[in-house]
């Protein structure tokens, strides 16, 4: 009898995350349920990103009964053998790539190189199928561990939840109230979406507010990593870790979003900015080129190039026709592109040609 979409069970087995790889396995829930998939999401405690390993011993006998696909991140997914399913992982990006080194402390290099790579490479190499959600995460696995044959998805953004305004008017209620240097709230609101890392670039903040006209403000994410010692600059302002509707709500309340990450896999921030309809003033490295097409729904800018970014994000300041038609474009692009439906589309015939 052929498999059907309803009789797909798949499991995500997911150790608590700190980053855009703990949203990515919710939206991949949340995208195979709506395309059919009775999909389930086991949470595991945060122990197990570092020692995967523990995973079998660490869970009742037989508890992936019930189910006829099994999927980790690549982090994990080795771990999963045992339970003689089908294992599919997902490569979010590599920590063996050389340019995240200068952006990681001695103690994550350490991590990276003497337990993640090896984690990696055996879920890579020992999974039966191998998800990337970009190509530049596919050309880093093939370069780094030789597999060719893994399976282009990109990460999902729920464009039912992360939608633009009407006529894209930046609403007024989703940011805090301005108490900083200016007499009256800001006339541009940039907006920052991530952790507090030298590898989100958030380090380059400052110095890009100091080019910025003095009625520019820039609202930020605390994030789950870095330290929070109060705003760096006089016209940032810190927004905390808002749940997701006060996330929409923040990309709904800015004009455009700077992010001038040195490395990403895929880009959650800017897609779901786009996905609002806010342009986006990013770097041109690793997966972002994927998601922010220069010119046309935002501005890609060499890394590290603290004077491009503050021209950028004036030159869309400045021009609010030009940010409402990089907004449409945006939006228009997520749907098609990074949307629900092509997320849990993609899973399901993955799905089914493996259990087939």
């Amino acid at each position: 009898m052929s498999a059907t979409p309803s009789s797909i069970r798949p499991l995500y087995v997911s150790p608590v995350g700190r980053g855009g790889v703990d949203f990515g396995i919710q939206n991949i829930t949340r995208a195979v349920r709506k395309a059919g998939p009775a999909a389930e999401l086991l949470r595991l405690p945060e122990l197990y990103n570092f020692a995967p390993f523990l995973i079998p011993r660490g869970l009742p006998e037989g508890w992936w009964r019930g189910f006829n696909v099994v999927q980790g991140r690549s982090r994990v997914a080795f771990a999963l053998k045992s339970t003689g399913l089908p294992v599919v992982t997902t490569v979010h990006h590599l920590t063996t790539d050389p340019d995240l080194q200068p952006y990681s402390s001695f103690a994550q290099r350490l991590f990276y190189r003497m337990a993640e790579s090896r984690y990696d490479s055996w879920s890579i190499q020992q999974a039966d199928a191998v998800v990337c959600v970009s190509r530049f995460t596919q050309r880093q696995v093939q370069q780094t561990y030789g597999r060719s044959d893994t399976i282009l998805i990109y990460d999902g953004i729920d464009t039912d939840v992360f939608v633009p305004t009407p006529g894209l008017v930046r609403r007024d209620d989703g940011l805090p109230a301005w108490e900083g240097e200016l007499s009256v709230r800001p006339r541009i609101r940039l907006l920052f979406v991530g952790n507090r890392t030298r590898r989100k670039g958030f380090d380059l903040l400052p110095r890009i507010m100091e080019q910025l006209p003095p009625d520019y403000a820039l609202y930020y994410t605390g994030g789950f990593q870095g330290n929070d010692n109060g705003p760096p600059h006089p016209r940032m302002v810190p927004i905390g870790s808002p749940d997701r509707a006060g996330l929409v709500a923040a990309y709904q309340s800015c004009d455009i979003l700077l992010f001038p990450s040195r490395l990403e896999g895929f880009g959650i921030a800017p897609a779901e900015a786009l996905a609002c309809g806010r342009p986006v003033v990013t770097s041109n490295i690793s997966a972002l080129p994927e998601v922010v097409d220069h010119g046309e729904n935002g501005f890609l800018v060499n890394r590290d190039d603290v004077a491009g970014f503050a021209a950028r994000v004036r030159e869309l300041g400045e021009d609010a026709p030009l940010r409402h038609r990089f907004g449409d474009h945006g939006r228009d692009k997520v749907v098609r592109t990074f949307g629900y439906q092509p997320l849990g589309d993609g899973f399901t015939a993955l799905y089914l040609r493996l259990v087939q």
